[in-house]
């Protein structure tokens, strides 16, 4: 009892995996009738006459449905995060009372797995049937006007961290980095999220600008509209982030950045292919000469941006998932094609 109240706590009553995952791309599926159609049992449970699916953890549904096909699906390495000690002590009691949990008791019933990167599904092969899919934003990739007239613009040059706390040891290797630049280049504005602790160095710049919203839903409410000319994506080494999807390589598309990545993720060298970004190593010197390099080159950072944009527009299609959910759940007759 008392480990399913602290994870009812550590779980929210949104969530991001299922916005991207099922939400974004298949919300006409709860207005499909007859019983034809998919439930929402819970913000991350969905069931259908045929099949339950189960999107990382089941703590706010009051119970699944039995005799139906049960899906289980993961958009993190849930075993490797638990021992993670990059990431921060209570997203790992969240892992391993909620998500790790979910695993042991839904996962290892569950007749088809879904994942969302790669990586994750190279770590499943050969268990059960297994299917990989990518996150869908339902927000339109934004184009290149706020970059202006180039070069020589006298207005802000907006760089964005778009990362959440979970990443506070991905960005903390920067902060230095970050700091040098704002102190050097008076028009650069650096924006995070709202729940982000700064250095005392940082703490109160005045070119420091917090993206409002505490949860999920507020900051997806909260980046609506906004444009930044580059984004930073930093990510250690690690077995957890090894497996993380290829999301921000859309969001960034979202907010129509130019952006710099950590070679070491899996995904990475989709940026480094098309054009989309740059993929440094994990060292200070190398992300400082990448900024400078693009702030002194602002037509340069533009067509990293269209690269950025262009990738987005390919990866982030509805119809894949859309087909996939159909199938696994028993409406693909209801849906058009």
């Amino acid at each position: 009892m008392i480990q399913r109240l602290l994870s009812r706590v550590l779980s929210t009553p949104d969530s991001p995996t299922a916005d991207l995952y099922f939400n974004n791309a298949c919300g006409d599926f709860f207005d499909i009738g007859g019983g034809a159609g998919v439930t929402r049992l819970a913000p991350t449970v969905f069931a259908s006459a045929g099949a339950c699916l189960v999107m990382r953890h089941a703590m706010r549904a009051k119970r699944l449905p039995g005799g139906r096909r049960l899906i289980y699906f993961i958009d993190d390495a849930v075993e490797q995060g638990v021992s993670d000690a990059s990431l921060p002590f209570i997203y790992r009691q969240k892992l391993r009372l909620v998500e790790r949990a979910a695993a042991r008791r839904i996962g290892r019933r569950a007749a088809v797995a879904v994942v969302g990167s790669a990586e994750l599904a190279r770590r499943q092969t050969g268990r059960i049937e297994t299917h990989l899919i990518h996150p869908y934003w339902s927000e339109p990739i934004a184009g290149l006007e706020h970059f202006g007239p180039l070069p020589g613009g006298a207005g802000w040059v907006d760089i964005a961290y778009l990362g959440s706390i979970v990443h506070r040891a991905d960005l903390a290797f920067l902060w230095p980095v970050i700091g040098e630049v704002l102190a050097a280049h008076p028009r650069v504005r650096f924006h995070l999220a709202e729940r982000h602790r700064l250095p005392t160095a940082l703490n109160r710049h005045p070119r420091v600008v917090r993206i409002p919203g505490l949860g999920w839903g507020a900051y997806r409410a909260g980046l609506a509209g906004r444009r930044f000319h580059l984004a930073l994506y930093p990510l250690l080494d690690t077995e957890f982030n090894r497996g993380r999807s290829l999301n921000k390589l859309i969001e960034h598309g979202v907010v129509g950045a130019a952006a710099l990545y950590s070679r070491s993720w899996s995904e990475a060298w989709r940026a480094g292919e098309g054009g989309a970004g740059l993929c440094l190593r994990n060292r200070r010197a190398d992300w400082r000469a990448a900024i400078e390099h693009l702030l002194e080159r602002p037509e340069a950072m533009r067509d990293l941006a269209a690269g950025a944009g262009a990738l987005a527009r390919t990866l982030n299609r509805a119809e894949p998932q859309r087909r996939l959910w159909a199938e696994l759940m028993g409406v693909q007759e209801h849906v058009a094609a």
